[in-house]
């Protein structure tokens, strides 16, 4: 890998011209395509096509002169001396943007497909702590991407080891080379994995929109009069072929869930390194993103009861961020076996996790949620009410009948999963009916405690618990308060004396 001196100021890769040209050509093309579509369809004299055609050229050197000075005024560099990542860019005006190392928190790669073909990675520095989350360059060769992400997160990690005076610098502990490093292990998501979770996942909701497609389109073909001549019965028509139509809708439907599934997460590499997790993914928009344990605020593991049958789990890992949009800085890697879900928990977490203990909800809570799920049904009686003759009373008695049963059923369950793990270090929230989820949170990465009690519950001693951390909130409902006080008293405890770094 070539030596590259980063503490001289480095441009992007020359390729990179034509990905600032072709983006400055894509913006104009999005600002002027009424003007385009102006000319495809109407018919203009040749004195109009030339002033257009001489319009266009001068638009175009324009543009590419612009990229040019765009891509001679981006520069980067390591500033030693401030302790600082600094990034030039600008025409017009210039725009310098300094970063202190210490803020830096993580470095990511990313791809589109146009990067993948001239060969080049966009690397993305995201900060805490700024008003802009991210510093990103968009033009740099693997070997150089690979170099100036291992500066960045080993200047980074000196900066916080330094500040916070745990444990003494070890060179030892940053790995020169990540990218030429063999992993301890690895794991590929194969294409035919990715085709099962996307027949299991979200196919309510491409059921759903295809559902809503057929009915409109056999609204159309049967209350269309224009349409409806065409046909010479189409009331024949829908009563021999609608199943076979509704079965192509589904299918239709599912082969766009697996497709979404599979574009998402194609080619999902897992790769372990000493002290990082890379994680690379992607088919129209390829990111490769590192994790570290530090950075690891919230754990979830979720499947459903057919996913759990096939083996497949999908960890969502929640990182710390300083932007109030938490779901932007997740990462979620789907279509993992239990032995690569274990071994991801093992190197965010180096200890066994072994509970203590469970809190479970006050049986108040199934009666609660019961009971609101109740209201549609008194607000149709009142209806009814008023409005028999207009329906079949059996109907609506069999169709109520059924959604009590369903009701009944969903929530128990609902009350049955929601539990509360607690050990030593951990927190652990079991929840879900369908889409069952273990969400782990460390005790030493709690922020706060918040505990809530409306008016209503004060009478049977219930409050509402909320744990605060960096990574998101995590709710647990209706407790008894004699029973969570000695758990809140000590993680409040922890709280205050805790002397590790939670980020």
């Amino acid at each position: 890998m070539p030596d590259y001196n980063f503490s001289e100021p480095q441009r992007q890769s020359g390729v990179g011209l034509v990905l600032i040209f072709a983006t400055s050509l894509y913006h104009i093309g999005r600002n002027l395509w009424v003007v385009v579509f102006y000319f495809a369809f109407k018919e203009v004299d040749q004195r109009m096509l030339f002033f257009a055609g001489a319009a266009l050229m001068l638009v175009l050197l324009l543009s590419l002169g612009y990229s040019i000075l765009y891509f001679l005024n981006f520069k980067f560099h390591l500033d030693e001396k401030n302790q600082e990542f600094v990034l030039q860019k600008g025409v017009f005006s210039s725009d310098v943007i300094n970063i202190p190392f210490e803020k830096i928190q993580q470095v990511n790669f990313r791809r589109n497909i146009l990067q993948r073909i001239i060969g080049v990675y966009s690397v993305v520095v995201e900060t805490a702590g700024s008003q802009d989350k991210e510093v990103e360059i968009k033009a740099l060769s693997e070997e150089k991407a690979n170099l100036l992400a291992e500066k960045l997160m080993a200047r980074a990690e000196e900066e916080r080891t330094e500040t916070s005076a745990e444990v003494e610098e070890d060179p030892e502990k940053i790995p020169a080379t990540t990218a030429k490093a063999v992993p301890q292990w690895e794991h590929k998501v194969q294409l035919w994995t990715l085709v099962k979770l996307g027949l299991t996942s979200n196919y309510l909701r491409g059921v759903g929109i295809i559902v809503a497609f057929y009915f409109t389109l056999r609204e159309q073909f049967m209350f269309n009069d224009e349409l409806a001549a065409q046909l010479q019965e189409p009331q024949v028509y829908f009563s021999q072929g609608k199943y076979l139509f509704i079965i192509f809708l589904l299918l239709v439907g599912m082969l766009l869930t697996v497709g979404e599934t599979v574009v998402k997460y194609f080619g999902l590499h897992l790769q372990k390194y000493k002290d990082t997790l890379q994680v690379e993914m992607g088919l129209r928009n390829n990111t490769k993103v590192n994790l570290k344990a530090s950075r690891i605020q919230l754990l979830q593991v979720l499947t459903n009861p057919i996913q759990k049958k096939m083996d497949l789990f999908q960890v969502k890992i929640s990182l710390a961020s300083s932007e109030n949009d938490l779901e932007k800085n997740q990462v979620k890697i789907a279509g993992l076996p239990p032995k690569v879900v274990q071994q991801v928990k093992d190197y965010f977490y180096q200890f066994e996790i072994r509970e203590n203990f469970r809190v479970k909800p006050s049986k108040y809570l199934l009666i609660r949620r019961i009971s609101r799920g109740l209201i549609p049904l008194v607000i149709l009686s009142v209806f009814l009410f008023f409005y028999a003759q207009l329906v079949m009373l059996s109907w609506v008695v069999g169709i109520a009948s059924a959604y009590v049963v369903l009701l009944c059923i969903y929530n128990f369950y609902y009350f049955r999963r929601l539990q509360l793990g607690i050990s030593e270090e951990f927190l652990i929230r079991y929840s879900g009916v369908w889409v069952q989820k273990e969400e782990y949170l460390e005790v030493f990465r709690l922020q706060a405690v918040s505990v809530s009690q409306p008016l209503w519950y004060k009478k049977r001693g219930l409050v509402n618990l909320t744990f605060h951390s960096a990574g998101g909130d995590v709710d647990f409902p209706m407790v008894k308060m004699e029973e969570v006080q000695p758990i809140l008293n000590c993680l409040i405890y922890k709280i205050e004396v805790t002397e590790k770094a939670w980020m």
